[in-house]
């Protein structure tokens, strides 16, 4: 405990974490405005590093050839400071982001709370629980993919754009080209399966949470010798069903990357024949050659970044969800 309330002063979160009304008339992302501040601080330093880290090669490839000790010098004091960067951004990102999601969790709860009794009465409560959760946990996850992983895809491939076409117009061409033709095609097929399988995976995670909910309340209801047994055999049995959807989604997404990766194997291969042409014929030395297909090899988490993209829309889909679902649920004429 006492470490705990150390890290808790030292990070300085008590008193800063700011929760705002949300009108679920508005778009899903309006909550966003409350914290562009901390979410644009947060951007402009995942471009620094990332483009920072993506040239590393050939940066290090520069003060080989000109036996510069400066610039390695220089080069270790800027891994200092983008840990420097590092910490100071995430503490403005994850105040912006737990007050978002507590912000929705909040409004969230008042609605339901306020809605006229007659409502619960017949409506699924334990559906409602998993509405809200689900889209809590959607809007962290959307931040995160957003901030983290789609970012970093874009910088990635403008700046081996940008590199690779100052040492050769052709390669540069075609390396981005493999990028992007590698992330349309994990993109496009995450998304199909999304469509076919999320929904599915929504509903089930529905009648996980009411199963669970009810039992709860049935058996706190009905303390007999039969109910008990009962519910434990409903809830399992659903637990079984739940698991064999996730795993069904679950691999349904994983075998997408199968095409990306063996394209990803045909693109270096042409890639690196392309570089080692050039070493052959002196229009490259072979230190920036290694530092070429070190910067191209950097990328090879883009066969996945379709999922990325789906985990975006998907989890978009899941706020949206909650949203529609309040619009649509009731009067708010509960007395409070």
């Amino acid at each position: 405990m006492r470490v705990y309330q150390f890290l808790e002063k030292l990070f300085g979160m008590v008193g800063n974490i700011k929760i705002h009304p949300v009108d679920f008339n508005l778009p899903w992302y309006s909550i966003y405005k409350r914290y562009w501040v901390r979410l644009g601080m947060s951007l402009m330093a995942e471009v620094i590093i990332w483009v920072f880290f993506t040239t590393l090669p050939l940066i290090i490839n520069y003060a080989i050839k000109t036996q510069n000790t400066t610039l390695v010098i220089s080069l270790g004091i800027s891994f200092i400071m983008l840990s420097i960067i590092v910490q100071t951004h995430m503490r403005s990102y994850v105040l912006a982001e737990a007050g978002i999601m507590g912000s929705v969790s909040n409004s969230a709860y008042i609605f339901f709370v306020k809605v006229d009794p007659i409502h619960h009465s017949t409506r699924e409560s334990g559906k409602i629980i998993s509405k809200i959760n689900r889209a809590v946990s959607a809007y962290e996850n959307t931040t995160d993919i957003l901030t983290f992983d789609l970012l970093r895809f874009i910088i990635q491939i403008s700046v081996i754009l940008v590199s690779f076409i100052y040492y050769d117009f052709t390669i540069g061409i075609i390396a981005a080209g493999s990028l992007i033709i590698m992330l349309t095609i994990s993109t496009i097929s995450q998304i199909f399966i999304a469509k076919k399988v999320t929904p599915k995976d929504n509903d089930q995670a529905d009648i996980q949470s009411q199963v669970e909910v009810e039992s709860l309340q049935q058996v706190a209801l009905i303390r007999s010798s039969f109910a008990t047994p009962e519910h434990i055999k409903k809830i399992k049995k659903t637990n079984i069903r739940t698991g064999e959807v996730q795993t069904t989604v679950w691999m349904s997404f994983i075998s997408t990357a199968f095409i990306p990766r063996v394209l990803y194997g045909i693109f270096f291969m042409g890639i690196a024949l392309l570089i080692l042409n050039l070493v052959k014929i002196g229009d490259l030395d072979v230190i920036t050659a290694i530092a070429l297909i070190t910067m191209y090899i950097s990328t090879y988490s883009i066969v996945l970044a379709g999922r990325d993209v789906e985990r975006l829309v998907s989890n978009i889909e899941k706020i949206k969800n909650l949203y529609t679902y309040i619009r649509e649920y009731g009067d708010s004429s509960y007395p409070v």
